[in-house]
């Protein structure tokens, strides 16, 4: 059954099969490949060896947490005079601004930048940078501008012709490896016991699971269930965490509370979690992370409901495409989950604004496949002062007034350049299966197709002719049954599928079959169902 499935995703030749089921590091691309990664490997030899002053410039997401850990604990081993900077979302905004850069080289300065997930764009600090005799190094995977940075390494994997899925996390990784092949190991320090922060920064991110990711990953997966580092320890506590960690943990666990710090306060809280050696302090910084967490939650849900009010009064031709809404009452920290929920529950790409006292506003914006967020944004740049990130999620910042205009011109655009069947959300079966294949030995066997996530799901199976048995309602959302197929019978949950209404014939299901975490059974769980 694995090998049809491993087929149906493209994977025919057994060697590919075999390294696909056991991903091994010795099967990784080699780091140097990335072009300029020589580079950067020389330029901070440099620095060590003269001493040199050099500022981490990192993101405040998981990927740029975990990213400016990663290295800063590989800098530190190396003996070098090294710190980190993280800006803040609200008063200096994503990357390499102004007063980002104002605040981060302050009366210390620096003689050499890395800036980590951010810089792509950055020419004209770069520039500015470089002017002022300070170098950089970028490590970053976002989708590359018309004009390169003028930094010392440009190290992008958008720039070559492999490696484009890494998160910057994984990139970082790839520095780390690149430095000791070309100039040994540092006696202090082994990067494999630092997997569980490239797990980390590269699930939260939502890169494809596939090819190197697929290898760190689960390699991270592994080390993280026995982590060395007290933060995520203490995080895992916190959060009450009993089994070993997947990939759900990391999107739906350990990365919201990692994120809540660069939501709604700083981000310099997660990465000290992440870098802490202190146990006391570890757990009073996952502690304040939960409760931020829930604050986050509280913030959320305000802004989607009023969001999904504001759709319902606008007229139909001004959403047809794409979703944009803006108020000056959401917190500029949720508004891209906000966007990821109207996507998913409408499935339309989605833009979400908060808006300041001046009518201008920062944004985030989510999108669907096949229709490219930076190329929609490209076309109305006029009312933008600044966008970036790539085809699936992007950053903006609307100019005063032009939130409509960016409404109109939006819509207009994914009118134009997509067809309407983009906007059916399709489910993509691996196979069809009669009910009596559900059994336990192919919930165990499709366990080795793990770790799942992007561009790697769970695989779905369709089941014809069921009929539904002793339905429960959970929680008042969920829908537990039995379904009957032939003589054969299954478990089935349901989730959010309580007030779809009951068949009372014969339907189809399709879904994924997997060992319940609750009950430790396999149990068949619904992704859509239909009948006649």
């Amino acid at each position: 059954m694995v090998q049809r499935i491993l087929r149906h995703r493209g994977l025919e030749a057994p060697e590919r099969q075999q390294q696909f089921l056991h991903p091994r590091l010795r099967d990784l691309a080699d780091p140097l490949r990335i072009p300029d990664m020589e580079r950067a490997v020389e330029r901070v030899e440099t620095a060590i060896k003269t001493g040199e002053s050099i500022l981490i410039y990192s993101d405040y997401d998981v990927d740029g947490m975990s990213s400016g850990a990663l290295l800063y604990r590989f800098l530190r081993s190396l003996g070098a005079r090294v710190r980190v900077f993280i800006p803040e979302r609200i008063g200096e905004g994503y990357g390499l601004s102004d007063k980002g850069l104002e605040r981060a080289l302050g009366a210390e300065g620096a003689g050499l930048v890395i800036a980590l997930d951010c810089g792509t764009t950055s020419h004209a600090q770069v520039g500015a940078l470089k002017e002022s005799e300070i170098d950089v190094i970028i490590l970053d995977h976002h989708e590359l501008a018309a004009e390169a940075p003028p930094a010392v390494a440009f190290v992008n994997p958008q720039r070559g012709a492999t490696d484009h899925l890494l998160a910057t996390v994984g990139i970082v990784f790839k520095f780390c490896h690149a430095f000791m092949k070309l100039r040994g190991a540092p006696d202090l320090f082994d990067l494999r016991t630092h997997m569980d922060l490239v797990a980390l920064g590269t699930v939260a991110d939502m890169v494809p699971l596939l090819d190197d990711n697929r290898i760190l990953v689960s390699h991270g997966l592994k080390q993280l269930a026995q982590t060395e580092h007290v933060g995520l320890r203490a995080l895992m506590e916190v959060a009450g965490l009993r089994k070993d960690p997947t990939p759900g943990t990391i999107g739906f666990v350990l990365g919201p509370r990692l994120n809540a710090s660069g939501r709604l306060a700083e981000a310099t809280a997660g990465w000290e979690l992440l870098t802490t050696e202190d146990e006391s302090n570890a757990r009073r910084i996952a502690q304040d992370l939960d409760s931020l967490n829930r604050e986050r939650q509280r913030l959320e849900l305000e802004a989607y409901r009023e969001a999904e009010a504001m759709l319902e009064a606008q007229p139909e031709d001004e959403r047809s495409h794409c979703i944009v809404v803006a108020s000056d009452r959401w917190h500029q920290g949720v508004v891209g989950i906000v966007a990821s929920r109207l996507q998913k529950s409408r499935y339309r790409p989605a833009v979400v604004i908060s808006l300041h006292a001046d009518g201008s506003g920062k944004g985030s914006a989510r999108s669907i496949e096949g229709c490219s967020m930076m190329d929609a944004l490209r076309s109305c740049r006029d009312g933008l002062h600044a966008f970036g990130g790539h085809a699936m999620a992007a950053g903006l910042e609307v100019l005063p007034g032009r939130v409509d205009e960016l409404r109109a011109a939006l819509n207009t655009w994914f009118r134009e350049h997509t067809r309407e069947a983009d906007y059916q959300e399709r489910l993509c079966a691996d196979l069809e299966l009669p009910g009596e294949a559900l059994t336990p030995e192919l919930a165990q066997s499709i366990q080795t197709l793990e770790p799942f996530g992007q561009k790697n799901h769970a695989p779905l199976f369709v089941v014809r002719e069921v009929r539904m048995e002793r339905p429960r309602v959970l929680a008042e959302k969920h829908l537990r049954f039995q379904a009957k197929c032939g003589r054969h019978a299954f478990p089935v949950i349901g989730f959010g599928f309580a007030g779809r209404g009951n068949p009372s014939g014969a339907f189809d299901v399709a879904g994924h079959w997997a060992v319940d975490d609750y009950t430790g059974r396999p149990c068949f769980t619904l992704a859509d169902w239909q009948w006649g």
